[in-house]
């Protein structure tokens, strides 16, 4: 979910802080090679308040009092660099694995946006991760920064740059939510005036990118497929058509399945390399700080028209067999 009111952020004791300055060491936390070993340490720390901190500095060679954890990663190969991320959990213990998969995770969705996309950024886009305890903790958070409790699994408020989500039982799902909000973070600072239908697609696709044999991968997202046959969808003329406030008016009342139906879109554009190039060439628009609004785009740049990408669209839903896209 995506949430532009700006926030406040307050300090809470008990917390676990991880801070991460990607530009000055990423190349000491990532493999050039299966087989090479890593060229830096990452330490863990307890510092005077009983706070938890991660980082490439051994704190004990400065002070013996507070002797430093060494923490052994395996990340999977990768080149993308640019993005500080700082990752808070709230009474949430999160493992040595899970902080992994979250630093991977996180530098997978900035580089699909660049390498896939073709955002080439002219900065570095800072990401703050807060992870609380439960769904409760959640809302009594959101209400003291936003003012208000929105149903989510998590939210991006673009003051601040904060991802905020709490861990539920699928553990494995809640590090799903923060590729899937890193996604709203940087179509919010690179192309802020991306149709909401396709931010919120590609963030829902997001959940399902990974990397395998070297390559970026995405799969088709299970759930929402699940949503999308049970229900009638919007056409897609008219889903193209709605400006973004109205898309998300519609989400937040009545049409709560829109979510499901832009990610499988999303992934029906992504699955061809015609239909991605023009995903490519749509976000460009936006990037230059374009406001047409997408249907507009379609007739403009898409082959055959909006025509022919509804008969497209319609057999996809009929017989589409595809599980997975390789970038």
């Amino acid at each position: 979910m995506y949430e532009d009111e700006g926030i406040n952020l307050f300090k809470l004791k008990g917390s676990i802080v991880f801070n991460v300055h990607w530009m000055a060491f990423v190349w000491a936390l990532l493999f050039i090679g299966t087989s090479e070993p890593a060229r830096g340490d990452i330490y863990r720390w307890v510092d005077d308040k009983g706070r938890i901190h991660f980082g490439d500095k051994d704190n004990s060679k400065r002070n013996s009092k507070k002797a430093s954890e060494k923490i052994e990663l395996r990340m999977t190969p990768s080149n993308w660099q640019r993005f500080d991320i700082k990752v808070t959990s709230i009474d949430v213990r999160l493992t040595d694995l899970e902080t992994q998969q979250i630093i991977s995770d996180v530098n997978n969705v900035y580089e699909f946006f660049d390498s896939v996309m073709y955002f080439d950024f002219f900065r570095t886009v800072p990401v703050n991760i807060t992870i609380v305890k439960n769904k409760k903790k959640y809302g009594e958070y959101l209400q003291k920064t936003i003012g208000k409790n929105l149903p989510s699994r998590g939210m991006y408020i673009s003051k601040n740059h904060e991802i905020v989500l709490y861990m539920r039982k699928n553990r494995k799902g809640t590090l799903a939510t923060i590729k899937h909000e890193t996604s709203h973070a940087i179509i919010d600072s690179i192309a802020p005036n991306t149709p909401a239908w396709l931010n919120e697609g590609l963030a829902e696709q997001m959940e399902t990118l990974e990397r395998e044999d070297m390559r970026l991968v995405t799969h088709q997202h299970k759930e929402n497929r699940s949503i999308i046959n049970r229900v009638t969808m919007l056409p897609l003329r008219e889903m193209l058509d709605l400006k973004s406030r109205k898309w998300r008016d519609k989400l937040a009342t009545t049409d709560t399945y829109l979510q499901a139906q832009a990610g499988e879109f999303v992934f029906f554009l992504l699955a061809t390399t015609p239909r991605k190039s023009f995903v490519t060439s749509m976000l460009q628009e936006y990037k230059r700080g374009s406001r047409m609004r997408s249907l507009y785009l379609v007739r403009d740049n898409y082959i055959g028209d909006v025509g022919g990408m509804e008969v497209e669209w319609v057999m996809w839903l009929k017989r589409n067999n595809t599980t997975v896209v390789r970038f």
